[in-house]
Protein backbone atom coordinates (compact mmCIF):
# COMPACT_ATOMS: atom_id res chain seq x y z
CA UNK A 1 0.00 0.00 0.00
CA UNK A 2 1.43 3.39 -0.99
CA UNK A 3 1.17 6.57 1.06
CA UNK A 4 -1.66 8.02 -1.02
CA UNK A 5 -3.75 4.88 -0.56
CA UNK A 6 -3.53 5.38 3.21
CA UNK A 7 -5.44 8.67 2.95
CA UNK A 8 -8.75 6.81 2.65
CA UNK A 9 -8.44 5.63 6.26
CA UNK A 10 -8.50 9.16 7.71
CA UNK A 11 -11.96 10.05 9.15
CA UNK A 12 -13.67 12.76 7.13
CA UNK A 13 -16.30 13.64 9.70
CA UNK A 14 -16.86 13.52 13.47
CA UNK A 15 -20.01 13.31 15.52
CA UNK A 16 -21.39 16.65 16.78
CA UNK A 17 -23.07 16.20 20.17
CA UNK A 18 -25.92 18.36 21.47
CA UNK A 19 -28.04 18.44 24.59
CA UNK A 20 -30.95 16.04 24.49
CA UNK A 21 -29.65 13.97 21.57
CA UNK A 22 -30.73 10.36 21.48
CA UNK A 23 -27.77 8.00 21.81
CA UNK A 24 -28.86 5.03 19.76
CA UNK A 25 -26.73 2.00 18.92
CA UNK A 26 -25.91 3.55 15.54
CA UNK A 27 -24.83 6.85 17.15
CA UNK A 28 -22.70 5.00 19.71
CA UNK A 29 -21.08 2.94 16.94
CA UNK A 30 -20.39 6.06 14.86
CA UNK A 31 -18.70 7.81 17.79
CA UNK A 32 -16.42 4.90 18.56
CA UNK A 33 -15.63 4.10 14.92
CA UNK A 34 -14.26 7.62 14.55
CA UNK A 35 -11.61 6.88 17.18
CA UNK A 36 -10.86 3.47 15.70
CA UNK A 37 -10.36 5.01 12.26
CA UNK A 38 -8.14 7.69 13.78
CA UNK A 39 -5.94 5.02 15.34
CA UNK A 40 -5.78 2.94 12.14
CA UNK A 41 -4.85 5.97 10.03
CA UNK A 42 -2.17 6.93 12.55
CA UNK A 43 -0.66 3.44 12.56
CA UNK A 44 -0.56 3.27 8.77
CA UNK A 45 0.66 6.81 8.04
CA UNK A 46 3.05 7.46 10.92
CA UNK A 47 4.26 3.89 11.32
CA UNK A 48 4.16 0.86 9.02
CA UNK A 49 2.30 -2.42 8.73
CA UNK A 50 4.27 -5.32 10.14
CA UNK A 51 5.41 -6.82 13.40
CA UNK A 52 5.40 -4.48 16.40
CA UNK A 53 7.04 -6.83 18.89
CA UNK A 54 7.56 -10.53 19.57
CA UNK A 55 6.07 -13.12 17.18
CA UNK A 56 9.47 -14.76 16.93
CA UNK A 57 9.58 -18.08 15.08
CA UNK A 58 11.66 -21.01 16.31
CA UNK A 59 11.81 -24.59 15.10
CA UNK A 60 11.46 -27.38 17.62
CA UNK A 61 14.63 -28.92 19.08
CA UNK A 62 15.07 -31.72 18.18
CA UNK A 63 13.59 -30.80 14.81
CA UNK A 64 10.18 -32.12 13.76
CA UNK A 65 7.29 -30.57 11.80
CA UNK A 66 6.40 -28.06 14.56
CA UNK A 67 7.47 -24.45 14.88
CA UNK A 68 6.77 -22.18 17.83
CA UNK A 69 5.47 -18.61 17.61
CA UNK A 70 6.09 -16.40 20.63
CA UNK A 71 3.50 -13.91 21.95
CA UNK A 72 3.55 -10.53 20.25
CA UNK A 73 1.68 -7.90 18.25
CA UNK A 74 1.45 -6.82 14.62
CA UNK A 75 -0.43 -4.36 12.40
CA UNK A 76 -1.90 -5.41 9.05
CA UNK A 77 -2.33 -3.21 5.97
CA UNK A 78 -5.80 -2.11 7.07
CA UNK A 79 -4.46 -0.85 10.40
CA UNK A 80 -5.87 -3.69 12.51
CA UNK A 81 -3.78 -4.47 15.60
CA UNK A 82 -3.35 -8.24 15.95
CA UNK A 83 -2.46 -9.59 19.38
CA UNK A 84 -1.11 -13.09 20.01
CA UNK A 85 -1.15 -13.49 23.79
CA UNK A 86 0.35 -16.96 24.15
CA UNK A 87 2.98 -19.18 22.57
CA UNK A 88 1.55 -21.04 19.57
CA UNK A 89 2.78 -24.40 18.24
CA UNK A 90 2.14 -24.60 14.51
CA UNK A 91 2.17 -27.99 12.80
CA UNK A 92 3.52 -28.17 9.21
CA UNK A 93 3.02 -31.94 9.19
CA UNK A 94 0.05 -31.92 6.82
CA UNK A 95 1.71 -29.70 4.23
CA UNK A 96 3.10 -31.33 1.09
CA UNK A 97 6.21 -30.31 -0.81
CA UNK A 98 6.31 -26.67 -1.85
CA UNK A 99 7.07 -23.12 -0.77
CA UNK A 100 4.90 -21.89 2.11
CA UNK A 101 4.35 -18.55 3.83
CA UNK A 102 3.39 -18.65 7.51
CA UNK A 103 0.83 -15.85 7.81
CA UNK A 104 -0.89 -14.01 10.65
CA UNK A 105 -4.33 -12.48 10.01
CA UNK A 106 -6.91 -10.44 11.91
CA UNK A 107 -10.37 -11.79 12.71
CA UNK A 108 -13.34 -10.70 14.79
CA UNK A 109 -16.74 -12.06 15.71
CA UNK A 110 -19.67 -11.05 17.84
CA UNK A 111 -19.82 -12.63 21.29
CA UNK A 112 -22.25 -12.38 24.18
CA UNK A 113 -21.05 -12.13 27.78
CA UNK A 114 -23.34 -14.63 29.52
CA UNK A 115 -23.41 -12.88 32.92
CA UNK A 116 -24.62 -9.51 31.62
CA UNK A 117 -25.99 -10.49 28.18
CA UNK A 118 -23.77 -7.72 26.79
CA UNK A 119 -22.62 -8.23 23.23
CA UNK A 120 -18.99 -7.51 22.33
CA UNK A 121 -16.81 -7.83 19.25
CA UNK A 122 -14.11 -10.37 20.05
CA UNK A 123 -10.80 -9.55 18.34
CA UNK A 124 -8.83 -12.65 17.37
CA UNK A 125 -6.05 -13.90 15.11
CA UNK A 126 -5.65 -16.57 12.47
CA UNK A 127 -2.35 -18.34 11.75
CA UNK A 128 -2.03 -20.41 8.60
CA UNK A 129 0.57 -21.58 6.07
CA UNK A 130 -0.30 -20.76 2.48
CA UNK A 131 1.48 -21.13 -0.84
CA UNK A 132 -0.26 -18.01 -2.14
CA UNK A 133 -1.37 -14.83 -0.42
CA UNK A 134 -5.07 -14.54 0.44
CA UNK A 135 -7.17 -11.55 -0.60
CA UNK A 136 -7.47 -10.23 2.96
CA UNK A 137 -4.45 -8.44 4.48
CA UNK A 138 -1.98 -10.59 6.40
CA UNK A 139 1.37 -10.23 8.16
CA UNK A 140 4.13 -12.62 7.11
CA UNK A 141 5.92 -14.40 9.94
CA UNK A 142 8.21 -16.75 8.01
CA UNK A 143 8.69 -18.79 4.85
CA UNK A 144 9.83 -22.34 4.36
CA UNK A 145 10.52 -24.50 1.31
CA UNK A 146 9.26 -27.93 2.37
CA UNK A 147 10.87 -30.90 0.67
CA UNK A 148 8.02 -33.33 1.43
CA UNK A 149 5.06 -34.07 3.67
CA UNK A 150 6.13 -34.54 7.29
CA UNK A 151 9.57 -33.00 6.74
CA UNK A 152 11.42 -31.77 9.81
CA UNK A 153 11.62 -27.97 9.96
CA UNK A 154 14.84 -26.41 11.29
CA UNK A 155 16.18 -22.98 12.08
CA UNK A 156 18.41 -21.73 9.26
CA UNK A 157 22.14 -22.24 9.72
CA UNK A 158 22.73 -19.26 7.43
CA UNK A 159 19.88 -16.76 7.90
CA UNK A 160 20.94 -14.92 4.72
CA UNK A 161 20.56 -18.06 2.59
CA UNK A 162 18.11 -20.59 4.09
CA UNK A 163 17.99 -24.06 2.56
CA UNK A 164 15.10 -26.48 2.09
CA UNK A 165 13.17 -27.22 5.30
CA UNK A 166 14.80 -24.25 7.05
CA UNK A 167 12.91 -21.22 8.33
CA UNK A 168 13.33 -18.20 6.07
CA UNK A 169 12.90 -14.97 8.08
CA UNK A 170 14.19 -12.57 5.42
CA UNK A 171 10.74 -11.37 4.35
CA UNK A 172 9.45 -10.56 7.85
CA UNK A 173 8.58 -6.92 8.30
CA UNK A 174 9.85 -6.68 11.89
CA UNK A 175 12.10 -3.63 11.53
CA UNK A 176 10.04 -0.40 11.51
CA UNK A 177 13.13 1.54 10.45
CA UNK A 178 13.56 -0.45 7.22
CA UNK A 179 12.50 1.74 4.30
CA UNK A 180 12.63 -0.72 1.44
CA UNK A 181 13.35 -4.32 0.45
CA UNK A 182 15.22 -5.28 -2.73
CA UNK A 183 15.42 -8.86 -3.97
CA UNK A 184 18.51 -9.87 -5.95
CA UNK A 185 19.09 -13.04 -7.93
CA UNK A 186 22.81 -13.93 -8.06
CA UNK A 187 24.21 -16.11 -10.83
CA UNK A 188 27.91 -16.91 -11.18
CA UNK A 189 29.93 -18.79 -13.77
CA UNK A 190 31.31 -21.10 -12.42
CA UNK A 191 28.26 -21.65 -10.19
CA UNK A 192 30.27 -22.58 -7.07
CA UNK A 193 31.87 -19.17 -6.60
CA UNK A 194 31.52 -18.94 -2.81
CA UNK A 195 33.70 -15.83 -2.59
CA UNK A 196 31.12 -13.81 -4.52
CA UNK A 197 28.41 -14.82 -2.05
CA UNK A 198 30.66 -13.99 0.92
CA UNK A 199 30.95 -10.46 -0.46
CA UNK A 200 27.19 -10.15 -0.92
CA UNK A 201 26.71 -11.19 2.72
CA UNK A 202 28.73 -8.16 3.80
CA UNK A 203 26.77 -5.80 1.56
CA UNK A 204 23.45 -7.19 2.89
CA UNK A 205 24.43 -6.23 6.43
CA UNK A 206 25.85 -2.86 5.48
CA UNK A 207 22.87 -1.83 3.34
CA UNK A 208 20.63 -2.26 6.37
CA UNK A 209 22.98 -0.13 8.47
CA UNK A 210 23.77 2.58 5.91
CA UNK A 211 20.48 3.01 4.10
CA UNK A 212 17.89 0.97 6.01
CA UNK A 213 17.38 -1.15 2.89
CA UNK A 214 16.98 -4.90 3.29
CA UNK A 215 18.63 -6.95 0.56
CA UNK A 216 17.27 -10.44 0.00
CA UNK A 217 19.87 -12.30 -2.05
CA UNK A 218 19.16 -15.67 -3.66
CA UNK A 219 21.84 -17.83 -5.28
CA UNK A 220 20.50 -19.15 -8.59
CA UNK A 221 22.01 -22.19 -10.32
CA UNK A 222 21.02 -21.08 -13.79
CA UNK A 223 19.58 -18.27 -15.91
CA UNK A 224 15.97 -19.22 -16.60
CA UNK A 225 12.46 -17.89 -16.02
CA UNK A 226 13.02 -17.89 -12.24
CA UNK A 227 14.86 -14.60 -12.57
CA UNK A 228 11.57 -12.79 -13.25
CA UNK A 229 10.64 -12.82 -9.55
CA UNK A 230 13.61 -10.60 -8.57
CA UNK A 231 14.04 -6.82 -8.59
CA UNK A 232 17.48 -7.15 -10.18
CA UNK A 233 19.90 -9.82 -11.36
CA UNK A 234 23.65 -9.98 -10.77
CA UNK A 235 25.84 -12.10 -13.07
CA UNK A 236 29.50 -12.72 -12.29
CA UNK A 237 31.51 -14.47 -14.99
CA UNK A 238 34.93 -16.12 -14.86
CA UNK A 239 36.78 -18.50 -17.13
CA UNK A 240 35.67 -20.12 -20.35
CA UNK A 241 31.89 -20.10 -20.66
CA UNK A 242 29.32 -18.55 -22.92
CA UNK A 243 25.70 -17.43 -22.69
CA UNK A 244 23.54 -19.59 -24.93
CA UNK A 245 20.67 -18.22 -27.01
CA UNK A 246 18.03 -19.24 -24.47
CA UNK A 247 19.83 -17.50 -21.63
CA UNK A 248 20.30 -14.36 -23.71
CA UNK A 249 16.61 -14.32 -24.63
CA UNK A 250 15.55 -14.73 -21.00
CA UNK A 251 17.90 -11.93 -19.87
CA UNK A 252 16.80 -9.56 -22.62
CA UNK A 253 13.12 -10.16 -21.87
CA UNK A 254 13.81 -9.55 -18.18
CA UNK A 255 15.69 -6.32 -18.92
CA UNK A 256 13.10 -5.09 -21.42
CA UNK A 257 10.42 -5.53 -18.74
CA UNK A 258 12.08 -2.65 -16.85
CA UNK A 259 14.25 -4.57 -14.39
CA UNK A 260 17.97 -4.11 -13.81
CA UNK A 261 21.16 -6.06 -14.48
CA UNK A 262 24.55 -5.86 -12.74
CA UNK A 263 27.30 -7.65 -14.69
CA UNK A 264 30.81 -8.26 -13.35
CA UNK A 265 33.74 -9.78 -15.19
CA UNK A 266 35.44 -11.85 -12.49
CA UNK A 267 38.39 -12.32 -14.82
CA UNK A 268 39.34 -11.19 -18.33
CA UNK A 269 37.73 -14.19 -20.07
CA UNK A 270 34.49 -13.85 -18.15
CA UNK A 271 34.50 -10.13 -18.80
CA UNK A 272 34.61 -10.62 -22.58
CA UNK A 273 31.39 -12.64 -22.57
CA UNK A 274 29.50 -10.13 -20.41
CA UNK A 275 30.91 -7.17 -22.33
CA UNK A 276 29.51 -8.61 -25.55
CA UNK A 277 26.10 -9.01 -23.92
CA UNK A 278 26.22 -5.49 -22.44
CA UNK A 279 27.05 -4.10 -25.91
CA UNK A 280 23.93 -5.79 -27.29
CA UNK A 281 21.92 -3.76 -24.76
CA UNK A 282 23.62 -0.54 -25.92
CA UNK A 283 25.76 -0.02 -22.82
CA UNK A 284 28.32 2.79 -23.21
CA UNK A 285 31.22 4.04 -21.13
CA UNK A 286 29.91 5.61 -17.94
CA UNK A 287 30.08 9.40 -17.72
CA UNK A 288 30.20 10.57 -14.06
CA UNK A 289 28.59 13.85 -15.07
CA UNK A 290 25.53 12.22 -16.64
CA UNK A 291 24.91 8.83 -15.04
CA UNK A 292 22.81 8.78 -11.87
CA UNK A 293 24.93 5.85 -10.66
CA UNK A 294 27.54 8.38 -9.47
CA UNK A 295 25.11 10.67 -7.68
CA UNK A 296 22.96 8.68 -5.26
CA UNK A 297 22.71 7.64 -2.56
CA UNK A 298 26.41 8.48 -2.24
CA UNK A 299 28.14 11.10 -4.38
CA UNK A 300 31.16 10.04 -6.47
CA UNK A 301 33.20 12.11 -8.89
CA UNK A 302 35.05 9.00 -10.06
CA UNK A 303 34.48 5.29 -9.32
CA UNK A 304 36.63 3.43 -6.75
CA UNK A 305 40.34 3.31 -7.56
CA UNK A 306 40.36 -0.16 -9.13
CA UNK A 307 37.68 0.78 -11.68
CA UNK A 308 39.15 2.89 -14.47
CA UNK A 309 36.87 4.77 -16.83
CA UNK A 310 37.34 2.32 -19.71
CA UNK A 311 36.20 -0.65 -17.59
CA UNK A 312 32.77 0.64 -16.59
CA UNK A 313 29.77 0.67 -18.95
CA UNK A 314 26.17 1.68 -18.33
CA UNK A 315 22.73 1.76 -19.88
CA UNK A 316 19.47 2.48 -18.09
CA UNK A 317 19.34 0.16 -15.05
CA UNK A 318 22.32 -1.77 -16.45
CA UNK A 319 25.93 -1.76 -15.26
CA UNK A 320 28.80 -3.83 -16.66
CA UNK A 321 32.20 -3.67 -15.00
CA UNK A 322 35.31 -5.48 -16.15
CA UNK A 323 37.02 -4.81 -12.83
CA UNK A 324 36.42 -6.15 -9.30
CA UNK A 325 33.28 -4.78 -7.66
CA UNK A 326 32.12 -7.52 -5.25
CA UNK A 327 35.39 -8.75 -3.72
CA UNK A 328 36.25 -5.33 -2.17
CA UNK A 329 32.97 -5.47 -0.19
CA UNK A 330 34.54 -8.20 1.93
CA UNK A 331 37.88 -6.39 2.17
CA UNK A 332 39.96 -8.03 -0.57
CA UNK A 333 41.25 -6.84 -3.92
CA UNK A 334 43.48 -9.04 -6.06
CA UNK A 335 44.37 -11.08 -2.94
CA UNK A 336 45.41 -7.92 -1.08
CA UNK A 337 43.64 -6.83 2.12
CA UNK A 338 42.05 -3.39 1.99
CA UNK A 339 42.05 -0.63 4.60
CA UNK A 340 38.80 0.36 6.25
CA UNK A 341 38.51 3.54 4.14
CA UNK A 342 38.85 1.51 0.93
CA UNK A 343 36.27 -1.04 2.10
CA UNK A 344 33.86 1.74 3.06
CA UNK A 345 34.27 3.42 -0.34
CA UNK A 346 33.51 0.17 -2.15
CA UNK A 347 30.49 -0.61 0.03
CA UNK A 348 29.06 2.83 -0.70
CA UNK A 349 29.77 2.21 -4.39
CA UNK A 350 27.93 -1.11 -4.03
CA UNK A 351 24.94 0.72 -2.54
CA UNK A 352 24.94 3.02 -5.60
CA UNK A 353 25.06 0.01 -7.92
CA UNK A 354 22.08 -1.66 -6.21
CA UNK A 355 20.07 1.58 -6.13
CA UNK A 356 20.78 2.24 -9.81
CA UNK A 357 19.98 -1.25 -11.07
CA UNK A 358 16.94 -1.88 -8.87
CA UNK A 359 15.58 1.69 -8.89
Amino acid sequence: MNDLAKIKFFPKRSLKAYDGMSVTADIWEMAHNEHRDDMRSHLLSMHKPGIICGLEIKANDPADHYVFISPGAAVDELGHVIIVDQTIAYDFGDEGAGSYKLLLGYAEHEKEISETKTKVMQHEYIIAARQTLPKQPVVELARVLISGKGSSIRDAKDPYQPKKDELDLRYRNDRPDILNRITVGVVTFPSDNDRVYDSWRVLIREMETMLRIKLVVELLPEIDDRINTYDMIYIGGAGGYDLNNTQISVLKAYYNSGKGLLLEGLDSEGGKVLRKFADSLKAVQADPEKVELFHRPFFFRVPPEQITANRLFCAEKLVFCNAPITSPWSGELNEELLHREEIRTNLEWGANLITYCAG
